[in-house]
């Protein structure tokens, strides 16, 4: 009823020629990433006016793909072909009843995944061959154990290209309560920082990992925004090429903190030796995978970062999967219409996963979850529209929420 008399005040206003017209000059081939409170299924970018309208906080919104992005607020203005954005001219709905507090829309509906694979059966004890010394890779025996072991430790999410990545969440869960640690929005980072393998000193036995620049192709000795885009294999028959030649550009994601003893184990070295996200969590990330090449996006230990991912490291090749590798979406053949997943970890063997278990959608937004949850044991990935990363831009995650995730 309050959104019904707001809507005819601000009509009545509108009427008696006291506003400036409601719906904005249009931006074309733009976005502001980020922000969504919520997204509506609407033809054409005029359409979004009234869907802003309706909904307290809304001030900014993306036509894209059929489908209007509603916003909260502005973030830097970005390119994207085929999108249009909009800032209204009038304010939000909720600042016409002064006396009613208002907050920020906060999305607490789970939209129904349109795929999902769920590990069961899994190995929760077992042992995988750390890695105590990269020079002359020497390595030790140890155990690992827990309900998702050994996935428990401290992990990192990589991404190659060709892809665009839009957002990324990244919760854990205290006491019961997950919250957000990390996070992304094309932008700007927040406790989150870009790394890859392009360390020139990894030629004198250190560590591969750096800073990523801008592209994710290039090093940077200091923490760079990154720029979004991962390009997809510059050489593609150079099979010794590696990341950005003979396959896409990769990154992978870590905490600002450096490893200290007593959070990383295994070895590590330098001032690049970075801490990832350890005990129970979720990722959530909205990206656009490219039409060619081998888009994916895999989790890994930490300690294989931070030893030598492709060289000297705790996880190996296949089976067994020693310090763990999850796959949660790859293209495994070029030109595939299906997406793998796969999970290796400690000595089980063969591992699980399902080389069918998604269908891509290249040129899409979609928005790719992983959880992983000590309390319930739940090891499992999901495919969402691109829209759904709506839930996971608020600080926290309800109980209920992630129950409703880890249900379907």
């Amino acid at each position: 009823m309050l959104r019904v008399t707001l809507v005819g005040a601000v009509a009545a206003v509108v009427a008696a020629g006291g506003f400036p017209p409601i719906c904005p000059n249009f931006i074309q081939n733009a976005d502001y990433y980020g922000n969504d409170i919520t997204s509506t299924a609407r033809q054409n970018p005029s359409d979004c006016c009234a869907d802003c309208l309706r909904t307290p906080t809304c001030w900014v919104f993306t036509h894209y793909n059929g489908r209007c992005y509603l916003k909260n607020r502005k973030s830097s203005l970005s390119s994207l072909a085929g999108g249009t954005v909009g800032v209204m001219d009038a304010p939000p709905l909720a600042i016409f009843n002064a006396s009613t507090p208002t907050t920020a829309a906060v999305p607490t509906t789970v939209l129904k995944a349109t795929a999902t694979f769920t590990y069961k059966n899994r190995k929760t004890t077992g042992t995988y061959n750390m890695v105590t010394d990269i020079n002359g890779c020497r390595k030790t025996a140890t155990s690992s154990t827990g309900p998702i072991a050994p996935f428990h430790e401290d992990v990192s999410m990589v991404f190659r290209g060709p892809l665009n990545i839009h957002n990324i969440a990244v919760f854990t869960r205290t006491q019961g309560e997950w919250t957000k640690q990390s996070s992304y929005d094309g932008a700007t980072g927040s406790n989150l920082v870009f790394m890859n393998n392009a360390n020139p000193g990894k030629y004198n036995g250190q560590p591969p990992q750096i800073y990523a620049a801008a592209d994710g192709i290039a090093s940077s000795t200091t923490p760079t925004t990154f720029g979004g885009s991962l390009a997809g294999a510059s050489d593609p028959n150079n099979k010794y090429g590696g990341p950005g030649v003979a396959t896409g550009a990769e990154v992978n994601i870590m905490q600002a903190a450096q490893c200290t003893a007593s959070n990383c184990k295994g070895y590590f070295s330098g001032p690049y030796a970075l801490q990832g996200w350890a005990g129970s969590k979720i990722f959530a990330t909205r990206v656009t995978m490219g039409s060619t090449g081998l888009p994916a996006i895999w989790l890994l230990n930490g300690q294989v970062l931070r030893t030598n991912q492709y060289g000297c490291n705790c996880r190996g090749v296949a089976d067994p999967g020693g310090c763990g590798e999850l796959d949660v979406a790859e293209v495994v053949t070029a030109g595939s219409a299906k997406l793998s997943t796969h999970y290796y970890h400690l000595d089980a063997n063969p591992s699980s996963g399902d080389d069918t278990w998604a269908s891509v959608q290249a040129g899409t937004e979609l928005t790719y979850v992983t959880i992983l949850d000590e309390a319930t044991g739940t090891v499992k990935v999901m495919q969402f529209p691109g829209s759904a990363f709506s839930l996971f831009q608020t600080p926290t995650l309800s109980s209920t929420v992630v129950a409703d995730l880890i249900a379907q």
